[in-house]
């Protein structure tokens, strides 16, 4: 059976309308693990001919989350970066993401920039 984006994103949906915290979140984990290894759902959703790097796939109008694709030619590099109040749920299609969790040493105070430690770095494969 494919699994479909409009399928995929009415499990995220029910799932947090179930359970708007870690429960939900994990159950979202499964929904976005299912949708990875169907190949009729990558190559409907991630394999176009020069696809854009960074895509909002879908944005639910009510509970606001997105489901978004990042499909990139070669390496890249991110920066540190903040999901303020928000989370995310990462998966890997193919290939492999180093991913780093940091900490707050010195919070930002005026014009003046936060520090920052690396606490972990683990692949997504």
């Amino acid at each position: 059976m494919t699994y479909s984006l409009d399928q995929f994103s009415a499990d995220c949906r029910t799932a947090l309308q179930s359970d708007p915290g870690p429960d939900g979140h994990q159950q979202i984990r499964r929904h976005l693990q299912q949708a990875l290894g169907d190949p009729a759902f990558l190559a409907a959703n991630l394999a176009a001919e020069n696809p854009p790097q960074r895509e909002v796939l879908y944005e639910d109008p009510d509970l606001g989350f997105c489901i978004c694709a990042h499909v990139y030619d070669g390496p890249k590099a991110g920066n540190p970066h903040d999901h303020g109040p928000t989370w995310a749920i990462y998966g890997q299609a193919e290939g492999e993401t180093e991913m780093s969790d940091w900490k707050i040493v010195e919070p930002p105070s005026g014009e003046r920039p936060g520090k920052i430690e690396k606490i972990r770095s683990y692949r997504l494969t």
